[in-house]
């Protein structure tokens, strides 16, 4: 691990459950970033990986140099959610976020305000915090009375994932007492009984809108849908009662959710050995032999022999697309001779042009919709490709050619408009890049779909996959944040090229 993994700030840029349409994170729009700090040189671009030069002892021997002249102290976020700004101002942009338990380097010498009394801190590698709002402060750094496990930036996964499988669950702010639980369950059970005759008045509960009817004990943070997904950070035990604590430090049982881990489907590395096109099979099927009736008609037939071939094999033998009597076939090529597939069985990545708008050494992305493929470029070299899921009908994923503007290791995403059926909240959303509006390439750990359309407009992969894609792109996240951004500052962010 490099110097910027053992002293930067974990800086965090998401919001708790924001209504917003399509495949839409809830984090703050456009929140821009100041300019890179510049370290004497020491320290890399955040917009592209470190290169191996970067890391020799006597580099970062020299950034821990630097840190203890230009940014001495240490700090520890108290705050669930504190911003850093691009200066010492409340109304200065947003630079990101830092979550409860992140450790930060600041400057000595703080900035005191009358929007800040305790200070204003500059913080490693660049903005400001007030102290006041939630960092603890010292020569030595601070240890928490709870740890925070940061997330895991070599897993496909950085937390543990749980879907809330019963209709109501409560979210506790502390872990509760049994006398607690059954003052949560008693709202729970009413809201079942109302939910049978009216859902109005069912949800009119839980809003604690009705009058002698349970109301919410104190303990609850909220009331969870059946659907949900939440991020946790481990399991405690409390009277032989086991509660999921989630990353922002709640409570949740751990009988009333189930555990999600994602896909295993992993992609294709890409080089001198294996080179596009790539074809895998998007369903289960058996491959087909060719019989040519006398009339001119073809009959296809079930190859019995070779057996069926599973959901997200790749196709070692594809060799093309043949349209047969009508009918686009893959053509497989086997010791037996040429098999076929139905067009809908199987997906294909193919190379594309380098569009004039990418840089010849820029590592960028290839989003085919129609193939439901992805395959990552450095400058005319392919590198990567796998399945996605895109948007399905109603919530297509737009095309042309874009950058991305943020990136998250984990964001939460809602939409909790007035449509039951499309209703969803997923706690920190892994390996976030939005790369136009509320369109990102991010993982999906609640579905297996890849290779068909299925999400609400963004770009699904697999959990390995979008860990791949994610450290794979510019711009670079730095160890210990959680994010970064293009917007308006210099960091270079790569191409999402998406087509028909």
């Amino acid at each position: 691990m490099n110097v910027i993994g053992r002293s930067v700030a974990a800086a965090w840029l998401a919001c708790w459950l924001a209504p917003a349409a399509g495949c839409s994170g809830c984090s703050e729009d456009g929140a821009p970033a100041g300019d890179a700090v510049e370290s004497a040189g020491a320290e890399p671009s955040l917009a592209e990986p470190a290169s191996e030069e970067d890391n020799t002892e006597d580099v970062q021997r020299a950034r821990e140099e630097m840190l203890d002249r230009e940014f001495p102290l240490h700090g520890l976020v108290t705050g669930l959610q504190l911003p850093v700004r691009k200066e010492a101002d409340p109304e200065a942009p947003a630079v990101g976020w830092l979550r409860v338990g992140a450790r930060v380097r600041l400057a000595r010498e703080p900035v005191t305000t009358s929007t800040c009394s305790s200070g204003w801190h500059r913080i490693y590698p660049e903005g400001w915090a007030c102290a006041g709002q939630g960092i603890e402060i010292g020569d030595d750094t601070p240890e928490p009375e709870v740890a925070v496990p940061p997330p895991r930036r070599d897993q496909p996964l950085p937390y543990d994932y749980w879907f809330v499988k019963d209709t109501v669950v409560p979210e506790y702010h502390r872990m509760p007492s049994r006398d607690e639980q059954r003052a949560a369950a008693a709202v729970v059970d009413r809201h079942a009984e109302l939910l049978e005759r009216n859902e109005r008045r069912a949800q009119q509960l839980l809003a604690g809108e009705l009058p002698n009817e349970p109301r919410k004990p104190v303990v609850v943070y909220r009331f969870l849908s059946r659907g949900f997904f939440i991020a946790g950070s481990g399991v405690e035990v409390r009277a032989f009662r086991r509660f999921v604590r989630t990353v922002r430090g709640r409570y949740v049982k751990q009988s009333q959710l189930e555990s999600r881990t994602g896909s295993e489907l992993r992609g294709v590395e890409l080089g001198e050995e294996r080179s596009l096109p790539v074809a895998w099979a998007v369903r289960g099927a058996t491959p087909l032999v060719r019989r040519d009736r006398d009339d001119g008609t073809i009959r296809w037939v079930d190859d019995a022999e070779m057996g069926a071939i599973e959901r997200h094999a790749v196709l070692d033998r594809w060799v093309r697309r043949e349209n047969i009597g009508g009918s686009v076939m893959h053509v497989l090529e086997t010791e037996q001779g040429e098999r076929y597939l139905k067009s809908w069985f199987a997906a294909v990545a193919e190379s594309i042009d380098r569009p004039s708008e990418v840089a010849d050494d820029e590592p960028w992305v290839h989003v085919d919709l129609s193939e439901q493929t992805l395959v990552m470029y450095r400058g005319d070299t392919p590198v990567y490709a796998t399945l996605v899921s895109t948007g399905q009908d109603g919530f297509e994923t737009p095309t042309g050619i874009f950058q991305i503007r943020r990136k998250y290791i984990a964001d939460t995403m809602a939409n909790l408009g007035s449509g039951m059926d499309d209703q969803y909240s997923i706690e920190d959303v892994p390996w976030t890049q939005y790369f136009e509006g509320s369109f990102a390439l991010h993982g999906a750990f609640w579905h297996d779909r890849f290779g068909l359309t299925r999400s609400h407009g963004c770009v699904n992969l697999a959990p390995e996959d979008a860990l791949r894609v994610f450290n794979g792109l510019w711009p670079r996240v730095p160890d210990g944040w959680l994010g970064v951004t293009t917007e308006n500052t210099g960091f270079r962010g790569s191409h999402v090229v998406v087509t028909e």
